[in-house]
This record gives C-alpha cells, sequence and structure tokens, in this order.
C-alpha cells in the first residue's frame, strides 16, 4: 500500500493499525521532483501542491521502522536499493 504519511502523527496512526508497517520514504530534491511531475502530464497532484508537500514533511526519525531511498534514478534502481537495504 502507498500513501503519503508525510506526518510522524500520521505514521503513529498507521502503525497503531498495523503491527510491523515498514515505510519507504522516496526522497528527492525539489528540483528532481519538479522535473518528474512536469513529465507526467495529468497526474492526480497538481505541482501546485509541491510546496506544501515538502513543508508538511517530516523524514522518518531514528526509531521508525524504515528506509529512506533516493528518487534520482531509475525505477528498477529504486526498486533494488529497497531490496539491497531489507536484505541488511
Amino acid at each position: 500500500m502507498s500513501c503519503s504519511a508525510l506526518r510522524r502523527t500520521y505514521r503513529d496512526q498507521l502503525r497503531s493499525l498495523a503491527d510491523g508497517v515498514e515505510f519507504v520514504l522516496l526522497h528527492g530534491s525539489r528540483e528532481v521532483i519538479e522535473r518528474r511531475q512536469a513529465s507526467r502530464p495529468g497526474h492526480f497532484m497538481p505541482a501546485s501542491l509541491l510546496s506544501s508537500q515538502f513543508s508538511t514533511l517530516e523524514p522518518l526519525a531514528p526509531d521508525e521502522h524504515g528506509v529512506v531511498i533516493d528518487v534520482d534514478q531509475s525505477i528498477d534502481a529504486v526498486v533494488q536499493a529497497y531490496v539491497d537495504q531489507r536484505d541488511r
């Protein structure tokens, strides 16, 4: 399942309902995300919301079960980075 649980409180709520949930933070600079958004015409999230999403984001804290993956790479590389981090 995917969702934008941008705040710790949202993730805490998910954790309280789903034991063992793991979060994957797909991290990217504003420029990378803007470029990706521009390449997806008709996407459900308008580019005008990007600033508020970056303002709202609370990165994973050290005590939160999850991984952070840089999205400035191919989709295959993102998936492989997740697999590699899970195997640690």
